[in-house]
């Protein structure tokens, strides 16, 4: 199939929540087909959460026709995608329209769930009582109709610019929210239905309790028809709160979520969102089922009072609500506290590519004769080691996996580095690699994946959300996800790859000359956002 899939439309999931995690699917049908164009036809608000994101080249916003206009707007829409060409509809979405979309545009390969009576208009299906039960797997799952199932990064993560984070920062100050204040999210509302709500009076206690223990200032979050919901929630304060609810764009909402420091939520779309950026969660689960919807982050967590009716699918409790009414403002607000306490433990660091980062790029480093130092990176290193910033390597090393050099080969030159950088009064905290071949075997450690990031997080206890990633790269800024920024140095492969970035409509958080400017200008930022004193 891959020699003749040069485009391929991918209808995405209606909700937000869904949407987001959908994304390692999408990512995994990148990885599939490297070579080939995709679009992504989604509603605007899912539409929304994908613009500059990598893995989609394309965005086809389906707006649902009105009831008079129904056929009308039906055909408008096959005749736009049958004008695209495509070679295969991978659908994400299980409605029945979905599948009679593609087919009526006339597109050869439809993949997809065999699902709500569709599956003779589909040419490679899935039943849908195979699928794992959390939604994530269930979509990745869907990999297995383009071949062996791999191993997939299946954290899914989003993407927001400086720009867009300047705005938020900026709708924030005009609030009377500083730029280096600590921010708690609270998010009460929940689209599905009144069953997944918390009560607003319960999330008001758990609020002014976090800000009376911790410095924070409290944003609460909703879509148009949650203000009323975000409003209850202010009246029931006794300390003030911004509310955002009703005010902000799907994009906007995205990078206030980023800004926050914790994210107290339902489960919801918007939850889904924070778990992505990296934003810790706290989630109150009632009438959903945790083991098929719950957040991604590692460290999320999840409050429930579990009783014989629950999980269910109403949209409105037709009893007493219990599932709900039993989760208790201790244990919520002890939750919060507790991700508030592991936050104040983590550290900061900075990612560090190896070669045309800190030493020079002579391709394969198979001996150690050719091992040289950048000039000012050794002692830039030592710099950060200083304010206590964590210096971490990751680096993907393929000759391995080609036969060039072997692993002892790269023990040995990070050996030698270690020792130049003690000479310098520096150190590293810690060294990953990759050895994969990038077409061989599948992997989650290789850049631009975040497999060496997550461990190191999880081993160093690091808080991404203050971080850097430091490369030449294009591949390394795709590692500047959760909040972390990326800091392109023109060393290396620098200049080509801004060049590449730049014609694609993307760019690093900022561009240094070498390593030594790096870190100077991290410095200075760290400073403006009162991570580290002057």
């Amino acid at each position: 199939m891959e020699k003749t899939v040069q485009r391929i439309l991918v209808r995405a999931p209606n909700w937000i929540g869904d949407a987001v995690m959908a994304i390692p699917t999408l990512s995994a049908l990148r990885a599939r087909f490297p070579e080939s164009r995709i679009t992504l036809l989604a509603k605007p608000p899912v539409a929304a959460l994908f613009e500059h994101h990598p893995v989609i080249d394309r965005l086809l916003v389906y707006e649902s026709p009105g009831r008079h206009a129904g056929m009308i707007g039906l055909w408008r829409l096959v005749r736009s995608i049958r004008e695209g060409g495509f070679d295969l509809a991978f659908l994400l979405q299980n409605a029945f329209e979905a599948a009679l979309i593609s087919a009526a545009a006339g597109i050869p390969e439809r993949a997809g769930y065999a699902a709500d009576g569709r599956r003779f208009l589909l040419t490679k299906s899935l039943d849908k009582k195979t699928a794992p039960l959390h939604q994530r797997e269930a979509y990745l799952h869907l990999m297995c109709l383009f071949g062996p199932e791999g191993r997939f990064e299946k954290s899914p993560y989003l993407v927001i610019t400086e720009k867009e984070r300047q705005a938020a920062s900026d709708l924030l100050f005009e609030a009377g929210i500083a730029r280096w204040d600590p921010v708690i999210g609270i998010n009460p509302g929940a689209a599905y239905g009144s069953s997944k709500r918390w009560d607003p009076v319960r999330f008001a206690a758990v609020a002014d309790r976090l800000q009376e223990r911790s410095p924070g200032k409290v944003v609460i979050f909703g879509g148009p028809a949650e203000v009323p919901i975000a409003e209850e929630v202010r009246r029931n304060m006794k300390h003030p709160a911004v509310v955002v609810a009703g005010k902000t764009s799907v994009r906007m909402m995205m990078a206030l979520i980023a800004r926050c420091r914790l994210f107290v939520t339902n489960d919801s779309g918007p939850m889904h969102i924070a778990s992505a950026l990296g934003v810790p969660v706290v989630a109150v689960f009632g009438p959903t089922n945790p083991h098929a919807t719950s957040p991604a982050g590692a460290d999320d967590r999840i409050v429930r009072n579990k009783v014989d009716c629950a999980p269910c699918t109403h949209r409105e409790c037709p009893i007493d609500h219990r599932c709900m009414t039993g989760v208790s403002v201790e244990a919520v607000a002890d939750g919060a506290e507790g991700q508030l306490s592991r936050l104040g433990r983590r550290k900061i660091a900075v990612f560090l590519d190896r070669d045309g980062t800190i030493n020079q790029d002579v391709g394969h480093m198979d001996a150690l004769h050719k091992f040289s130092v950048i000039p000012g990176a050794l002692e830039a290193i030592a710099r950060l080691n200083r304010r206590g910033i964590s210096t971490i390597i990751v680096t993907n090393q393929s000759g391995v996996a080609r036969g060039i050099f072997d692993e002892e080969m790269i023990g040995e030159v990070h050996r030698h580095l270690k020792t130049l950088l003690a000479e310098a009064g520096g150190h590293l905290d810690g060294v990953y690699y990759c050895p994969h071949h990038p077409e061989i075997v599948p992997c989650t450690c290789r850049k631009p994946a975040m497999g060496m990031i997550e461990r190191a997080i999880a081993e160093h206890q690091i808080d991404l959300s203050g971080s850097y990633i430091v490369g030449d790269k294009p591949l390394d800024m795709g590692l500047a996800r959760g909040g972390a920024k990326g800091v392109l140095v023109r060393t290396g492969h620098g200049e080509a790859s801004l060049r590449e970035m730049l014609a694609s409509g993307k760019r690093p958080d900022h561009v240094a000359d070498d390593l030594a400017a790096a870190v100077e200008w991290i410095l200075e930022d760290l400073k403006k956002r009162e991570w580290i004193a002057e």
